[in-house]
């Protein structure tokens, strides 16, 4: 059988208190976990999230283990933007710094510029168009190490929550 989930938000209709929190594991080749997606138990796995300038973390759990602030990092991200008859796009996260230049993959609409909320993209010209982009995003890096062993299993997931709130 199989089981499906969805998380439906509920909060401020008027976006007012708006914001933005994500987290992956740091996949990147040269990031904290040097590559890695897969652990063996007793080690530790990078976790980077991604935070709107108004969304402070207010709490982390995890399953099993340790979950641990370990600092920040730069992180660079590349895109593409899709602009469904439109002259609004949003990035997957909030930009610290950029961003790019742009290159446009067939129709170009134009000069993109970043919006205040540092995640919506306002191009030239309204329309149909992809745009591929590059900009930095400030991660916070938590550091989730395992046990050895949970239960007598030396095969297990960990379920980390981390918690956050918009001013």
């Amino acid at each position: 059988m199989a089981n499906a989930t969805i998380r439906v938000q509920f909060g401020n209709a008027d976006g007012d208190t708006a914001g933005h929190l994500s987290a992956e594991v740091d996949t990147r080749p040269t990031g904290l976990n040097a590559g890695k997606t897969a652990f063996a138990p007793g080690e530790t796995a990078f976790i980077l999230v991604y935070t709107s300038d108004n969304v402070s973390i207010t709490d982390t759990i995890c399953s099993a283990g340790s979950l641990s602030a370990a600092g920040t990092a730069v992180v660079n991200v590349t895109e593409e933007l899709m602009f469904e008859d439109s002259d609004t796009a949003a990035l997957g996260k909030p930009v610290h710094a950029g961003p790019t230049a742009a290159t446009w993959y067939g129709r170009n609409l134009g000069t993109l510029t970043l919006q205040a909320d540092k995640i919506t993209v306002k191009s030239a010209v309204k329309g149909v168009g992809v745009a591929k982009v590059s900009y930095d995003v400030l991660a916070k890096v938590y550091a989730l190490t395992s046990p050895a062993t949970l239960n007598g299993e030396t095969d297990f997931s960990i379920l980390a929550l981390i918690k956050g709130a918009a001013a």
